[in-house]
């Protein structure tokens, strides 16, 4: 801009010049024409007064005058008879030159006025100008003529022209140098201004334009600095309203992906791209090509029929089966336009687990307390009948009714312990010596052992008292030990504890029937049996191992089952074992050392 603008200038100052310097050069010209006209007029009467008041007579007196006046003056002196015959010249011998009756100066003075004009000399073969006037003296009337050569005229016309041009160099130079400051005055700013928008559109909204002046270009310098400002808050603030927004949908654990009209992905969370199995850039893709699922396509295709939020559930195939909830909202550019649909996929997996879970739990309890509580109430009607009256039945039918109230009590309670540790809640914690607590539950449980069952009990070396609840440890391997007892007619039951990389490794291994492989991944379930006749006929309510579980997972410790069919079984505890960090856990809850 800078250069086509001095240019133009350049170019306008050239031909304001040219003209001004021609024009100048023109009516000079003319001056000086019309200068020397005059002059050769004021001479030639000067000299018309001198030769008259000489009354010559002869033509010798005329040659004499002519060239006497023509060295004076330095111009050429001719004086002509009314007839047109030379009588003197002052540069060449009158008696060899034409009549000059037919010359046009000569035409004009016969008229009686002064007249002059510029013309080629056939005679001294150069320009001339020639100014002839009319005279009169003793001798009669003649013409006298005088002639400037035009040369000297034109070398005046050169000079001058050199002048000129050498003015208009002058003039161009200073008046480009005065275009090329007024230029770089405007243009500057302006450069300014672009390299300072050309910055704010790479993204550096802290430019400033500097500037001293107060006309049209400081009040867009001042203007731009203004929007600069503004533009600089705007972004700031978009960028953190999309910091928060990006953390708002990656720290959600949902799945959440909107796709436009053409379902092109325009942005999605962390979630998405876990459940799509992709490590790579999602947006701009196909959501067809990135997740194969026909719930995603019945949604996108109801809510862009409908325009309103649609909520449905179905399952998502894979590496496992999930069952996924998918809510679809119409994303709108304004009330009119719509721009795409918002998908928020949720994982309601376990939700549903859950819920079967419950109604399992409801129906299992149901069935369990119903049970008993049946044979109670058969049993009261039979002895209100009258088999109270028989001793000896009376007796049996109490002692049966006896045994299904303690299971009737017996189950009530495991299910109050078993919601009680669910809640992940112990008041009371205490360094607990597990040596002791474990030979006490042997000694328990020692009456149910069958004769040709040994329990054996291995401490291999030193253990650390451990921090927990001694009535839930205790718990713990009453329902381990116990259910170890039950199942097992005859051989061996081995608590073995031991310390393993700061943990502490508890096993309860036993000889008995063995659980089957099916049955291993369901065993932990509340009221799942392997056996239910032998079960229940143990007096078991089902939910001994779910509680060992809880337990265990109270203590942030986990457990695993190794069986073999018809062999036995071992129960593996792992706890975390290390007495500093749990004192410190202990401390920070509130729990003190007995």
């Amino acid at each position: 801009m800078k250069k086509k603008l001095l240019f133009t200038y350049i170019v306008i100052i050239a031909v304001t010049l040219l003209a001004s310097e021609f024009a100048f050069w023109t009516r000079g010209y003319e001056f000086i024409d019309n200068q020397a006209i005059h002059n050769n007029e004021m001479y030639v009467k000067i000299l018309k007064d001198i030769l008259e008041s000489r009354n010559s007579k002869e033509n010798s007196d005329y040659i004499r005058f002519a060239k006497e006046y023509a060295e004076s003056y330095s111009f050429r002196i001719t004086i002509i008879n009314e007839d047109g015959t030379v009588l003197a010249d002052s540069k060449h011998d009158e008696q060899t030159m034409d009549n000059h009756l037919s010359r046009e100066e000569v035409k004009g003075a016969l008229k009686g006025k002064t007249s002059s004009v510029k013309r080629y000399s056939n005679t001294m073969n150069i320009y001339y100008l020639y100014t002839a006037i009319p005279y009169s003296d003793g001798n009669g009337n003649g013409i006298l003529r005088i002639a400037v050569p035009l040369d000297d005229l034109n070398a005046l016309n050169k000079e001058l022209v050199k002048q000129v041009i050498l003015a208009l160099i002058v003039c161009f130079l200073f008046i480009s140098f005065i275009a090329f400051y007024f230029s770089r005055s405007i243009t500057q700013p302006l450069d300014e201004i672009t390299d300072a928008a050309e910055k704010i559109a790479g993204g550096n909204y802290s430019v400033k334009i500097y500037t001293r002046q107060k006309n049209q270009i400081g009040r867009l310098a001042k203007a731009f600095n203004s929007m600069a400002v503004n533009l600089q808050d705007y972004v700031l603030n978009l960028k953190k309203r999309n910091h928060e927004l990006e953390a708002i949908l990656q720290s959600m654990q949902s799945a959440v992906v909107a796709v436009d009209n053409y379902d092109a992905i325009l942005f999605y969370n962390e979630a998405f791209q876990k459940m799509a199995n992709s490590v790579s850039n999602l947006r701009g893709k196909n959501l067809v090509n990135v997740i194969h699922n026909s719930i995603l396509l019945d949604i996108l295709d109801k809510v862009r029929k409908s325009e309103e939020n649609i909520r449905k559930e179905g399952k998502q195939f894979g590496p496992e089966e999930k069952v996924i909830r998918v809510t679809g909202t119409p994303l709108r550019q304004d009330p009119i336009r719509e721009m795409g649909v918002l998908l928020i996929i949720e994982d309601i997996t376990d939700i549903r687990k859950l819920e079967s879970m419950r109604t399992d739990f409801v129906s299992n309890v149901t069935h369990e307390l119903k049970t008993p509580l049946t044979s109670i109430r058969g049993f009261i009607e039979t002895l209100k009948a009258g088999a109270i009256k028989d001793e000896a039945i009376a007796g049996r039918f109490l002692d049966i009714i006896d045994i299904e109230a303690e299971r009737l009590s017996n189950l009530i309670q495991d299910i109050l312990l078993l919601s009680e540790i669910e809640q992940k809640k112990d008041s009371h914690m205490e360094e607990c010596d597990l040596k002791p607590l474990i030979e006490g539950v042997i000694e328990l449980l020692a009456p149910k052992v069958k004769k040709d069952t040994e329990v054996i009990f291995q401490v291999k070396e030193e253990t650390l008292p451990y921090i927990c609840n001694p009535d839930r440890m205790k718990q713990l391997f009453i329902n381990l030990i116990d259910n170890a007892i039950k199942h097992t007619e005859k051989g061996s039951i081995t608590i073995a504890c031991r310390i393993k990389e700061g943990q502490l490794i508890i096993s309860v291994e036993d000889t008995g029937i063995g659980i089957k492989q099916e049955d291993l991944n369901r065993i932990f379930e509340r009221f799942y049996r392997v056996d239910k006749g032998r079960s229940k006929k143990l007096g078991g309510t089902g939910l001994g191992l779910s509680i060992v579980k809880h337990i265990i997972e109270l203590y942030n410790g986990s457990i695993s089952v190794d069986s073999d069919f018809g062999f036995g079984t071992t129960f593996t505890i792992t706890l975390p074992y290390e007495r500093a960090k749990q004192k410190g856990d202990c401390d920070a809850h509130g729990f003190s050392d007995r």
